[in-house]
């Protein structure tokens, strides 16, 4: 079934606007010790038929995070933990990832827009964006939680 490529771009966009997905990772509390959160995002499919690419942006909003200070470990090995104030990681429409597509369309351009997904926004590439975040402390310095991403879930 062919799809004109004026056709595949409104019915991408129309198809593929602000689709939910839930993300799960973690963070250190203390030694040994960790705390699950949860952010909800959205991502956004657009065409831009000059490159012929597809264009997948995100939003990005977890929910507050935040720890005390603590210390604990042994004479040779002392780990200290820095005080996180509680703070949201949140993103507004950061490009995630690019797809070229061909013309005509001639495939099942639905399955070729959600594997574009899945393949730029995995646990991976996420894992990746919270790396680039950095959590505030309380004297204003950043300070590294240790996030990592455990599980992503699209809602179709």
């Amino acid at each position: 079934m062919m799809v004109e490529e004026f056709e595949f771009y409104r019915k991408v966009r129309a198809n593929y606007c602000n689709v939910s997905f839930m993300m799960w990772f973690t963070y250190r509390l203390s030694h040994r010790h960790s705390k699950t959160a949860t952010a909800r995002g959205a991502f956004s499919c657009g065409v831009n038929a000059h490159t012929q690419t597809l264009e997948y942006t995100i939003q990005l909003k977890s929910e507050p995070i935040g720890r005390p200070y603590s210390e604990s470990g042994t004479f040779l090995f002392p780990s200290v933990y820095e005080e996180i104030p509680q703070q949201v990681i949140e993103y507004e429409n950061y490009p995630i990832h690019k797809q070229r597509y061909r013309v005509p369309i001639t495939y099942d351009w639905h399955e070729f827009v959600r594997s574009g997904a899945r393949s730029g926004i995995n646990v991976h590439t996420m894992q990746a964006l919270l790396g680039k975040w950095k959590l505030r402390g309380k004297g204003e310095d950043f300070v590294d939680a240790k996030l990592k991403v455990t599980k992503l879930q699209f809602d179709w």
